[in-house]
Order: structure tokens, then C-alpha cells, then sequence
């Protein structure tokens, strides 16, 4: 028998690998930025940051992240967001995590990209020296600006030269440009050493994951759960070990699913898919990694052994390095092993 899935996924070491920098952004550390700016958060303020985090469908969430990016003024504003990340990570025992910045929104209103890309690895560098996690970054294009935005991106990250910045991927509409014209792109971030994926299969459907692995050639799917309506789609992913960065409350929030009994993740996991468990935009979805393993078992039908797993294959298919992957898998088995199981 195992022990609890609560005490379970509290204490295992996790990792994540769909993360993005600005959804994590809490309403207090936005009351900080304004006060770096020299604005006050009076009640009337509070109330207005404090709707960004309520979203009734999947469009108003996509104004409500436009909206807190706003906040985002200088460099130094992102080292802000990044280190109160990292302490938010670090309380949730997430050992591994794989950021997404989208510096081209920054980039398009006048903030120096390679500046604010420094403070982010700068900060996120201090956090892990201070024991916190290992922060990664995947700098996230903007579909519907084209594959030269993207490209742009691919050049910014080469540029770095740092392990810290390890590849890219690509958000936004979906339904917005052909995903035929970013496979050049992706291609030279290939031969230039980056690690790709590509939000695909949240807003629109199964074409977009079919696209995303036969057109782009991605390493790793961003959501993915529309794969779920195409059969043929799902065989191919299981066949070919696809890996599928799921967010489930994320998905819930914005209404990409109605109901949690509508939620794919449960049959894709039993159909062999490599599904895996993350948080998306944590605080704009109010939620920790902690507690998206506890929905696995509490609302997507996993056993306490199904989540478990899905919480391992997450860090199997993480971009981590080789040999640090190998330690961080050692610690989460020694937790399963020495936490997890209980009486016989």
C-alpha cells in the first residue's frame, strides 16, 4: 500500500517543465514591482490586480497575462519575479524547473531582451547557490508575430551562450499562423543546440498536435490533451514516446475542459501516452505542483502508483542533464520507496 498521495506529493522532489515566468507572478510581488515604480497599491489598485487572476474562459486569461506583463517594467523587475519563483519552487520542494520567459512581449515595448534575460539566469543563478532549485530557461515565442519573432528568439538564445537558457518554444493562438512556416526556425534551433517544444492541443485540437510533431519536430508537446480526440494521433504519441506537458488545472481555469470528469489526462496516461504534471501559470491559476499531483488521484482517476509515475516520467523527460537527471530520479525513488510505502 502507499502512504497518502498528500504527505506523498509533498515530499517528493519534483521537477517541472512547463512553467511560465510572468503567470507566476503573485498579486503581492506586483504590489512590490508598483512600489519599485513609485505607485501606490491602494484598495482600488488591489481590486484591479486582484481580477487578473480570475479568468472565465481561455480569451480573458490571454488578456489577463497581457495585462500583468504590463507590470513588467525593467530589467530588474524580472530578477524580482524570479527570485520570489524560485522561493515559491523551493517551498513546493520542486528541485528542476524549466521556465518560460516571452521576452519578445518585452522586446516589442522597448525592454533590452539580452538585459532582461540576464537577470532572470542572474537571479535565478543567486537562488540556486542559496539551495533553491535549478532553474532552466526556454525563451516562449509568440505565434501569432511570426516565425521572424521566433527567429529572433533562437539568436537571443544562442547569443546567451550560458547552460542556463536551453532552448525555445512557442505559445499564443494556435489557429494563428501555419505551423509550416516556424519549421525552418525550429530546424536551426535544432542544429544550433537548443531543446524545442510548442504549445499545441489546448485551445485547438488534434491537427495542431499532429503539427507539432510531424511539421516542427518537437521534442516535448505543451498541454497536448486535444490529442485525445484523434485515435490514430494517440497511438502515434504512445509509439513514439512523445512527451505531453499537461496542466490540468491550467486547462480547467481557462475552460479548455468543463468538468474534471472531462479532463483527457487519465485515459491518455492508460493509453501509454507520456503524459506528465505541471502547473502552467501557477499563480494566475492558484496552484502549486504539490497540488496538481494531488488532483491526478483526487479528480483525473489516477491511483496514488499512477501518479507517481507520472510524477517520475516528468523528470525523465525533463531537459535536465544527463548525470544531474540520474540523481534527481535517485532521490524521488528513495522518497517512493522510504515515504510512499506503507504497510504491507
Amino acid at each position: 500500500m502507499y502512504a497518502p498521495p498528500d504527505e506523498l506529493a509533498r515530499a517528493a522532489p519534483k521537477a517541472e517543465i512547463h512553467l511560465h515566468l510572468e503567470g507566476s507572478i503573485e498579486i503581492e510581488t506586483l504590489v512590490a514591482l508598483r512600489a519599485r515604480h513609485g505607485e501606490t497599491a491602494d484598495a482600488g489598485a488591489r481590486r484591479r490586480l486582484a481580477a487578473l487572476y480570475r479568468h472565465r474562459d481561455f480569451a480573458e486569461f490571454l488578456a489577463h497575462f497581457r495585462d500583468l506583463t504590463l507590470e513588467l517594467r525593467e530589467p530588474e523587475d524580472f530578477a524580482l519575479a524570479t527570485t520570489r519563483l524560485a522561493e515559491r519552487l523551493r517551498r513546493d520542494n520542486v528541485r528542476h524547473a524549466e521556465v518560460m520567459c516571452s521576452l519578445g512581449i518585452f522586446a516589442r515595448r522597448g525592454l533590452p531582451a539580452a538585459d532582461v534575460l540576464d537577470a532572470v539566469v542572474s537571479a535565478g543563478a543567486r537562488a540556486t547557490a542559496d539551495g533553491g532549485p535549478r532553474i532552466r530557461i526556454l525563451l516562449d515565442g509568440v505565434r501569432q508575430w511570426g516565425p521572424d519573432g521566433l527567429a529572433e528568439l533562437v539568436e537571443l538564445a544562442v547569443g546567451h551562450g550560458g547552460p542556463e537558457v536551453i532552448g525555445v518554444g512557442m505559445g499564443g493562438d494556435e489557429a494563428s499562423w501555419p505551423a509550416i512556416d516556424f519549421r525552418p526556425v525550429y530546424e536551426e534551433a535544432r542544429r544550433r543546440g537548443l531543446r524545442t517544444t510548442v504549445h499545441a492541443g489546448e485551445a485547438a485540437g488534434a491537427r495542431s498536435v499532429w503539427e507539432a510533431v510531424e511539421v516542427l519536430g518537437v521534442e516535448r508537446v505543451g498541454h497536448g490533451i486535444r490529442a485525445a480526440e484523434d485515435r490514430e494521433l494517440v497511438r502515434a504519441l504512445a509509439r513514439q514516446r512523445i512527451p505531453l506537458e499537461c496542466c490540468p488545472t491550467s486547462n480547467l481555469r481557462t475552460g479548455v475542459v468543463k468538468s474534471w470528469d472531462a479532463h483527457p489526462l487519465g485515459a491518455l496516461h492508460r493509453a501509454g501516452v507520456a503524459v506528465t504534471v505541471n502547473t502552467d501559470d501557477p499563480a494566475l491559476f492558484e496552484t502549486t505542483l504539490t497540488e496538481e499531483f494531488l488532483v491526478l488521484t483526487r479528480h483525473l482517476g489516477l491511483s496514488t502508483a499512477e501518479a507517481m509515475q507520472v510524477g517520475r516520467r516528468t523528470i525523465e523527460v525533463s531537459f535536465l542533464e544527463d548525470a544531474e537527471k540520474r540523481l534527481l530520479l535517485a532521490d524521488y525513488d528513495a522518497v517512493v520507496t522510504d515515504v510512499g510505502r506503507g504497510p504491507s
